[in-house]
């Protein structure tokens, strides 16, 4: 696991630090291994990544074009994983600031480089998998566009076996929106698809016959999952007139249950807000530390 992050000058002027996890910082360690840094950083060639350890942690390191980025992991995490994670830090990084330090424009001021901490984020955490379940018809692919600010069709269009989004703007993390196939063909596709979900929207049309067939989903392909996969009800079509109440459907389906609109736009705000709540919940699931 990743402990922490820091992005330095090669004189040792640290311009962002970024700490993961529930165990805090050693200061003394880190002190230790900055100072003894300056010893063998004349050793590393432009862009070669190496690595030390020092007690229980393991510090790989890399410099280019005036830079240095040092990730700190546990003694046992394989460098082979964390490699690209330190070469897509380094080619934002430069990609966004190279110029500040090859025409030396830079003055001192290191409160610029706190709004690249997003970026060390979405690389760092990775993008959150999130699945959207339920049959056909009920809005799966309206509140897909929905999410990402695409124009919605009325026309229904049947899904084939799962489209995939990715959208970059909820907060600190990139998410990728799974949307499954509802027809009954496909629903055999659906425990295969679920792997690596940390979010799940079960969609019905609140019909009080789709909510009961809906129900069966979450008992047949989700209640047996991963524990931190977090489920949330989305009780779709709360503007026709047989719907059932978004408390009536989360009485039944006994998770957290929000009515929607999909195929009204004022709606997205409030799907926002939800996925960023959950995420919230991920974030600390993960270790997150703001």
């Amino acid at each position: 696991m990743i402990k922490h992050i820091n992005i330095l000058t090669i004189d040792g002027k640290s311009l962002l630090f970024r700490e993961y996890g529930a165990t805090k910082v050693d200061q003394d360690l880190l002190a230790g291994f900055m100072s003894a840094f300056s010893g063998f950083m004349k050793e590393i060639s432009r862009s070669e990544i190496k690595s030390t350890v020092t007690g229980n942690s393991k510090f790989i390191y890399s410099i280019a074009d005036k830079i240095m980025i040092v990730i700190c992991t546990d003694i046992d995490d394989d460098e082979q994983e964390i490699y690209p994670i330190l070469e897509s830090i380094f080619s934002q990084f430069l990609e966004k600031y190279e110029n500040l330090f090859k025409n030396n424009k830079w003055n001192g001021e290191r409160t610029i480089f706190k709004e690249f901490k997003e970026n060390i984020d979405k690389i760092v955490l990775g993008p959150i998998k999130v699945s959207i379940l339920g049959y056909g018809g009920v809005g799966k692919t309206t509140l897909t566009k929905l999410i990402i600010g695409k124009e919605i069709n009325l026309e229904y269009v049947p899904t084939i076996t799962a489209d995939i989004a990715t959208y970059d703007k909820m907060g600190k993390r990139r998410i990728v929106l799974w949307d499954f196939a509802g027809q009954i063909q496909f629903t055999d596709l659906w425990d295969s698809l679920l792997k690596e979900t940390r979010i799940v929207l079960l969609v019905t049309d609140s019909s009080y016959k789709n909510v009961q067939d809906t129900k069966k989903i979450m008992e047949k392909f989700i209640e047996k999952k991963d524990s931190n996969m977090l489920i949330i009800g989305i009780a779709n079509k709360q503007d026709l007139s047989n719907k059932l109440t978004t408390k009536f459907v989360e009485k039944i389906f006994n998770i957290p249950t929000y009515g929607m609109i999909a195929i009204n736009p004022n709606y997205r705000v409030m799907i926002h807000e939800i996925l960023n709540e959950y995420i919230e919940k991920i974030n600390k699931i993960d270790g997150f530390i703001e």
